[in-house]
């Protein structure tokens, strides 16, 4: 467990705190919110709004700090989409530390959000009407999952931090966690990591990057 990382203060006033196992922010300090809003709700979630879907699966790599799932909550209650969130943490962010964020203040859903926190893992629950949420305590080379996803939020920490972790094999991983046209979205453009979605079979769309990134990356499974 990460024991009491620093909390800053990210570019459009959302906090951020940095790994003190990996000793990097968990976040974009240029915008914790508006990165989360730009990769995985605009370009994903929005992008399966526009698509037609009226109920989403989505897998997320790295709980974190919880606000990409918060702000998938709030999604899913305001375009009454049913959400079925499913989300992966190897080094859970402690309590005292989740308390000291300020999402709740900027985004609303305080309640909801500490709930993400403090629910049991691997168990689900129903959050709000349209949000049900299931995480799971383990590494992703453990995970095993008979369910397929629409989408899958690609968060881990950037490739030069956690290389295991964008190479190849777990590409062909999260391309097997999908369904036929399923969604993968992440804040990384490398070509190592395009090259290694091409290789699992992904189809590549490059797209701006949130405040502080030139591109992003969109994946669709063919």
């Amino acid at each position: 467990m990460n024991s009491m990382p620093e909390l800053i203060m990210s570019g459009d006033g959302s906090h951020s705190i940095v790994s003190t196992l990996f000793h990097t922010p968990y976040h974009s300090r240029h915008g914790a919110v508006t990165e989360s809003r730009v990769v995985f709700i605009e370009a994903a979630l929005d992008y399966l709004r526009k698509n037609e879907y009226r109920q989403v699966d989505v897998f997320e790599m790295g709980f974190g700090t919880g606000l990409n799932a918060l702000m998938t909550l709030i999604w899913a209650e305001a375009n009454q989409i049913a959400v079925n969130y499913h989300t992966i943490e190897a080094f859970p962010v402690g309590t005292d530390v989740v308390t000291s964020l300020n999402y709740g203040d900027l985004l609303g859903y305080e309640h909801h959000f500490m709930r993400l926190h403090t629910m049991p893992w691997a168990s689900s629950e129903k959050i709000s009407s349209y949000f049900t949420f299931c995480k799971w305590n383990k590494k992703i080379e453990t995970f095993a999952s008979e369910q397929l996803f629409d989408v899958v939020f690609f968060d881990a920490f950037a490739p030069d931090t956690q290389p295991e972790l964008w190479k190849t094999p777990m590409m062909r991983k999260m391309y097997d966690l999908l369904r036929p046209n399923g969604v993968l979205t992440s804040f990384c453009a490398q070509g190592a990591f395009k090259r290694g979605l091409k290789e699992a079979g992904f189809l590549i769309e490059r797209l701006p990057g949130p405040p502080g990134k030139r591109e992003m990356t969109r994946a669709i499974k063919s």
